[in-house]
């Protein structure tokens, strides 16, 4: 890669879709993520080359999406815009401002805040601009009064099936940005049944909708044609293989098209079919991410439904004999878990590492993102949110809050100790079986020959 970059916006390409479908075809990327100079130390943006990015890109509306802990700096963004573009409008959508839309309205460089998904209200916004019309007929949106108060509009509109979503803006981003990353993100259902206490999967859905498969393939295609054919895909899914018979009726089709290589993310509970497993791997499954976050089965039962860890040791020893590579979400710092508990569940982890049930894991820090159940409602939890400084929410600093059974310092502790812990446990040859180690090892700068790195 020229630049590091994980992935493309998915939302900026599928929102591009939407109003290019609505007759709004002149837009643009504002690039600042992978710019070395935007920022002059880490935590603070250069304005200079903010306000040059601004000047060089001027627009009518500029839509931000930031992440919780990005806010801040999409805030200073705007600010900058609403400075050099002050007749432009900014509007504000997505997974941190859908729960926080008033305090996101109220901020003086926010015009707008489109809550939940956006394919209805940011078209009918745009029209209404375009009209010099009120506002107050758009669905879904959250804005400020003359008086400084906020108000949302009453108007709630029903979510778009994917089926008539209309084609991504494949082409958004030149096509050299396929030399900056790492795979493309493809989506087959938006939304997850499951009602975990830490999630925010509430501005996508609760009950999953599906897209045509033959639309899912056009897709594929059209971005490795754009970005790239040797690009990986991984699937946006919350949980990839939640209904076994929609799943494979997918691999079928991954199968057939015979080039496709992916990785996915899904739940122990969710890989129990035999025949799921069989042809996730004879369709290009490299990688399956899981969500088991702990090694506490109460725990599960307070955060995480549906989930039985005594099927763990089974459930994995079938991934792995079907020729499946494995990386677990491991997340330490639950509010119901003392320290000792927390480094059970981090030792409980490595030891299916050690016995070639997992070949990896992540280790992230608990947050209580806006919009989960553990940020709007704590004290169900036993915890005290220290603060909303969000450019501190992130899964590898210490912990924003405190429990009834640790403090910040102790859980960060066990967090950091933990690191250690996975990376002597991942220090070693994964298995897999009698597959060799996915991919051309020279790509991984070594990682097999040190994989302490």
């Amino acid at each position: 890669m020229k630049r590091n970059m994980w992935e493309l916006p998915h939302w900026m390409l599928w929102l591009g879709g939407v109003l290019d479908a609505h007759g709004y075809s002149d837009m643009g990327v504002l690039d600042l993520y992978t710019d070395p100079n935007t920022f002059v130390e880490p935590g603070r943006l250069a304005k200079d080359a903010i306000e040059e990015a601004a000047r060089s890109s001027p627009a009518d509306v500029y839509l931000f999406s930031p992440m919780t802990v990005n806010l801040c700096y999409a805030y200073e963004i705007s600010t900058v815009i609403k400075q050099i573009h002050p007749r432009s409008t900014i509007v504000y959508g997505g997974v941190a401002a859908t729960p926080l839309a008033d305090e996101v309205a109220a901020h003086p460089s926010v015009d707008y805040v489109v809550v939940d998904r956006g394919e209805r209200a940011l078209p009918a916004l745009l029209d209404a601009l375009r009209d010099g019309q009120e506002p107050t007929p758009v669905g879904n949106l959250v804005y400020q009064r003359e008086d400084g108060t906020t108000r949302r509009t009453a108007t709630r509109y029903p979510d778009v099936a994917p089926a008539d979503l209309p084609f991504p803006k494949i082409d958004l981003f030149p096509r050299s940005s396929g030399e900056d990353i790492r795979y493309l993100r493809q989506v087959y259902a938006l939304g997850c049944p499951y009602q975990c206490t830490f999630c925010t999967i509430q501005t996508i859905g609760r009950r999953p909708g599906y897209f045509p498969i033959e639309r899912v393939l056009r897709e594929i295609r059209a971005y490795r044609a754009h970005y790239g054919a040797h690009h990986s895909i991984y699937w946006g899914d919350e949980t990839f293989t939640l209904h076994p018979e929609r799943t494979l009726e997918l691999l079928d089709a991954l199968a057939r098209e015979g080039d496709i290589q992916y990785d996915c993310q899904t739940r122990l509970n969710c890989l129990t079919d035999e025949r799921v497993l069989r042809k996730l791997k004879s369709s290009g499954c490299q990688w399956i991410e899981i969500g088991i976050e702990t090694g506490s089965q109460d725990t599960h039962h307070t955060h995480k439904h549906h989930m039985n860890l005594n099927a763990t040791t089974e459930t994995l020893k079938r991934v792995r004999d079907a020729g499946l590579a494995t990386c677990a979400f491991t997340v330490n710092g639950f509010p119901d878990q003392t320290p000792d508990d927390m480094a059970r569940s981090i030792d409980w982890i490595s030891e299916l590492i050690n016995e070639d049930l997992l070949q990896a894991t992540y280790l992230f820090g608990l947050v209580p993102y806006p919009g989960s159940t553990m940020y709007q409602h704590p004290e169900r939890f036993g915890m005290e949110i220290l603060h909303r400084d969000f450019s501190l929410y992130h899964e590898d600093l210490p912990p924003v809050y405190a429990t009834d059974k640790a403090t910040p310092e102790q859980i960060y502790q066990v967090f950091l100790d933990g690191l250690e812990t996975f990376a002597e446990a991942m220090g070693k040859r994964p298995y897999f079986n009698d597959a060799s180690p996915v991919g051309d090892l020279s790509k991984y700068g070594g990682f097999w020959a040190d994989a302490h790195v």
